[in-house]
């Protein structure tokens, strides 16, 4: 039993706990839209989320800002580029709100997996996981409706909990740039889809209640 409690336990905690390396950790807070690390800064620490949002953000060559991923509550960054080789910030990461980070050396944290081999598997299933979200997104703005769009995010969500009660990102803004959907179009859509009893809105959450009818709309 407490093996399974183990295994199902965030790779986030695991790392803020741990016996040993949880103590190389360094905690700093940042005001709501401060920038962190502009586009091009050398990536020597990895960040976790302790409490707040932050986003990764691009600039068109307008200068438009387009929203390419945001990092709430246990998300672990930048671990996508630094592991593929990128060792440096090719976004602008900056809050969205007034967030806690926790931070360690990239040495100190690749240290911890190579001598902690339950350590480097919850990490293998946690980016597994993050791999399998980030998929998931990419396919879903193949579909050209906002209603389709819905659909496909709801069941994907609901494959990676498996138990029909999606968490719901922390703002309908967030949603929406998710989405790559205006936040009032994807409103009108929510409420109507909910009325058409696809699922329910319950706080933070969204229980799904029928699956198979929002695989048809696809």
């Amino acid at each position: 039993m407490e093996n399974r409690i183990s295994q199902q336990t965030p790779f986030a905690y695991r790392c803020l706990h741990h016996p040993v390396y949880g103590k190389a950790f360094r905690y700093q807070c940042y005001k709501t839209a401060e920038i962190i690390h502009p586009t091009g800064t050398p990536i020597e620490e990895f960040g976790i989320v302790v409490d707040g949002i932050l986003k990764a953000n691009l600039y068109t060559v307008n200068g438009c800002e387009l929203c390419s991923a945001y990092f709430e509550d246990c998300d672990v960054f930048p671990e996508f580029l630094y592991f593929t080789g990128k060792k440096v910030y090719t976004y602008t990461l900056a809050a969205v709100k007034k967030t806690e980070v926790a931070w360690i050396a990239t040495s100190v944290f690749e240290r911890m997996l190579q001598d902690d081999s339950e350590m480097m598997y919850s990490f293998m299933l946690y980016i597994s996981k993050r791999g399998l979200k980030n998929q998931m997104l990419l396919n879903c703005l193949n579909y050209r409706t906002i209603q389709e769009r819905v659909a496909y995010w709801l069941i994907g969500m609901n494959n990676l909990s498996q138990n029909e009660h999606i968490p719901l990102p922390k703002s309908q803004t967030m949603w929406a740039n998710t989405l790559r959907v205006s936040r009032s179009s994807l409103n009108q859509e929510i409420k109507r889809m909910e009325a058409l009893g696809y699922f329910r809105i319950d706080g933070h959450n969204l229980v799904l209640l029928n699956q198979k009818a929002l695989e048809d709309l696809l």
